[in-house]
């Protein structure tokens, strides 16, 4: 099955803070389908779809941590919850961005 998506995606192994109402969990997750515009997180705390959740994220080229506020836009069967970015900075976005190219098979800086 073909399926076409605005943005490129990957996947990391990363901190991932998941906040609501102001109270923070820490995690070592998997971020699958990181793209520009949101992410998959492997996690197995429960949230409601449309929820919105405090993110924060490190990237491995970045200094400073990916922050924004993100709709939980699916739930993936208890694996997990696919959400929406909605509140990312211009400078955050274009780090996810860059981050999601370099590190896509095929680009110059993915082969080792």
């Amino acid at each position: 099955m073909s399926e076409s998506r605005k943005h490129p995606r990957i996947s990391l192994s990363t901190e991932v803070w998941i906040g609501q109402d102001g109270i923070f969990t820490k995690t070592q997750r998997i971020v699958r389908n990181l793209s520009e515009g949101g992410a998959f997180i492997e996690t197995t705390e429960g949230f409601q779809v449309d929820s919105v959740l405090s993110l924060r994220f490190i990237l491995p080229s970045a200094r400073d941590l990916i922050s924004c506020a993100a709709s939980v836009r699916h739930l993936g069967g208890g694996a997990g919850l696919g959400v929406q970015f909605l509140d990312i900075s211009e400078a955050d976005r274009r780090l996810v961005g860059a981050f999601v190219g370099d590190k896509r098979p095929g680009s110059s800086s993915s082969a080792a």
